[in-house]
């Protein structure tokens, strides 16, 4: 089991006056870090942050994740820096894909194949670190470089985070013994490193309030059953022991320090503020 502590983060949507709001709340529950997304209809993933950070100033704040294909890497690394600025060093950057063949379609860009997504990971990946641990670069971030998490599942991803990414997040809708494959996977193209990269899950459904709720996973995945969809390891069951217990096997079995939760309506504060609690 790593020496890391547990951290927790809550992933929002909404209009930015109640995500600031949410963001008060999720630092009264004992989370760690806030994250917005990154999709068109939705806030943009950056400037939100700001306001965000002043209203719960111990709370870090990042993205899960940024799409790196909206982006070219000078310009994100100018936006990433001043936010880490006037943040006071807290944030977290973090970088995907993309995968929403329509969203691009509708920001007038082409939907590249999955290899090429991947290359423009990497290559934001590597520029911004290199831009922001320069001395001189303008605007100056607090922290040189912020760290940098990279999101995915498929073995070229893996292999890049291995490479480039200070955290890796495995978001995979996937069971348990694929995610174990998959980290294990990861572990061994990260060699030397794998004991400095922090590992993260993402719960996408936290079932613990409604065991009916199961939107976002019906979201992302059309034309599953249900009962296929509750064997996922990104859904969370309760009661509130039972999904403690779960996190910990992840801890303990695979290493992942670093959990992240989708606030979802049907969701009670007071059963996350218990569930963190547990944890902690």
């Amino acid at each position: 089991m790593t020496s890391r502590p547990l951290r927790f983060g809550l992933c929002m949507v909404g209009p930015i006056p109640q995500m600031k709001e949410e963001a008060r709340r999720a630092e009264q529950t004992g989370f760690d870090v806030v994250l917005l997304s990154d999709h068109l209809g939705m806030p943009a993933p950056l400037p939100p942050l700001i306001s965000i950070a002043e209203a719960a100033p111990s709370l870090r704040v990042g993205n899960m994740v940024i799409n790196a294909s909206f982006y070219r890497p000078a310009l994100l690394a100018r936006d990433l820096a001043s936010v880490d600025s006037a943040t006071g060093g807290r944030l977290e950057i973090g970088l995907g894909t993309g995968y929403v063949e329509e969203e691009f379609h509708a920001a007038g860009l082409p939907f590249p194949s999955a290899g090429a997504r991947v290359d423009l990971v990497v290559e934001h990946a590597v520029e911004i670190r290199r831009l922001l641990s320069s001395s001189d670069y303008n605007p100056a971030p607090a922290q040189t470089p912020p760290p940098i998490m990279i999101a995915g599942i498929g073995d070229r991803m893996l292999a890049a985070a291995a490479q480039h990414a200070d955290i890796v997040a495995f978001p995979g809708m996937a069971t348990r013994d694929h995610l174990t494959e998959r980290v294990t996977f990861f572990k061994d193209k990260a060699g030397d490193r794998s004991a400095d990269i922090e590992l993260a899950f993402s719960f996408f459904q936290v079932g613990i309030d409604d065991p009916n709720d199961l939107s976002v996973l019906r979201f992302l995945a059309p034309g599953v059953s249900d009962d296929k969809l509750r064997t996922l390891t990104a859904y969370l069951p309760g009661p509130v022991e039972a999904a403690a217990d779960r996190i910990r096997s992840l801890h303990e079995v695979l290493g992942i320090t670093y959990f992240t939760f989708n606030l979802t309506p049907t969701v009670k504060w007071e059963t996350l503020e218990k569930l963190v609690a547990a944890l902690k």
